[in-house]
């Protein structure tokens, strides 16, 4: 029996938060661009893999670098998708992105609260009825 860990030792060094961080950094660009993402994994030839890990053996310094990479290849890739500027997107947008939530382009989002707004101003004017009614007495 094998027993790998996803972590390989990084929990030695910082705390389990970043590693999972890293790790969905990872993955996410695995799955977007595998080629780049394993060029972006080894920054070096004199990288190596220790027995028994998975990833790169790197200090935390080119950790930091490599994370940075992975993410601008992740926004990158959600930029060329949905045809907007990665500058223009907010943390929690960014985040999101990372994490792999479905996020709508900013003018898709605009078009929505539109949309949503027009149906409430339509609902308003049909609630607005004004009544009248008479008595037998003509009042």
């Amino acid at each position: 029996m094998l027993l790998f860990n996803l972590y390989d030792d990084w929990l030695k060094s910082i705390q389990s938060f970043t590693a999972f961080s890293r790790l969905i950094l990872i993955l996410r660009s695995l799955n977007i661009n595998p080629e780049r993402t394993k060029i972006i994994l080894m920054p070096e030839r004199s990288v190596v893999t220790q027995p028994h890990h998975i990833w790169p053996t790197l200090t935390d310094e080119q950790w930091v670098k490599v994370e940075v990479e992975l993410k601008n290849l992740i926004l990158a890739d959600y930029a060329k998708k949905n045809n907007v500027n990665v500058a223009s997107l907010t943390q929690s947008e960014i985040k999101d992105i990372i994490l792999g939530m479905e996020v709508a382009p900013v003018q898709i989002q605009e078009q929505e609260i539109k949309r949503i707004e027009e149906q409430n101003k339509e609902a308003a004017q049909l609630q607005a009825q004004t009544v009248k009614s008479t008595n037998v007495h003509g009042t």
